[in-house]
């Protein structure tokens, strides 16, 4: 399952910085098989140097990435009614995925054009000075009071001392 997936990588990892499988007394470590075809795989793209950890890494994004086409494509042959996963089950099950993860940018052609388009409207003249937005959108407003607001004096008179009135 994922949890020894998990254990197995985290282990991978250790012996690959030197730790060995238990007592640290394994002799020189031998390049597990899919770590080697990540290595490869790297090389043959022209990677010359990486960490080593990148393999792992990269090992552990394969593994979920094949678990999950699988796992969709299993849906989709349960849909299907089929008795047996087939090739179209998974064709189809990484071509949703594809479709999911991956977008194609637009044509180069296009973006000149739009780019074009869009650089023939002169932008608006400025004018000299500091350019803010309307009055109701600013933060330059007074939003604080400095001591106590006096109370006016004829609503003092009428009603009288306030400090009578709290007794």
């Amino acid at each position: 399952g994922v949890h020894g997936g998990r254990f197995a990588a985290a282990e991978l990892w250790r012996r690959m910085e030197g730790g060995g499988a238990g007592t640290g007394n394994d002799g020189p470590l031998m390049t597990p098989p899919r770590i080697q075809m990540i290595k490869d795989l790297l090389a043959s793209m022209g990677v010359e140097e990486h960490d080593p950890k990148v393999n792992v890494m990269l090992l552990e994004l394969l593994h979920k990435y094949a678990a999950e086409v699988i796992q969709d494509a299993t849906v989709y042959q349960s849909h299907a009614q089929k008795p047996e996963l087939d090739l179209d089950d998974v064709r189809l099950a990484v071509q949703s995925k594809v479709d999911g993860m991956f977008s194609q940018p637009a044509p180069r052609e296009y973006m000149i054009d739009l780019a074009r388009t869009k650089n023939a409207i002169p932008l608006p003249l400025l004018n000299p000075g500091v350019h803010l937005p309307p009055a109701e959108h600013c933060n330059t407003g007074i939003n604080f009071q400095i001591g106590v607001k006096q109370e006016s004096k004829s609503a003092g008179a009428a009603g009288g001392d306030a400090s009578q009135g709290a007794k």
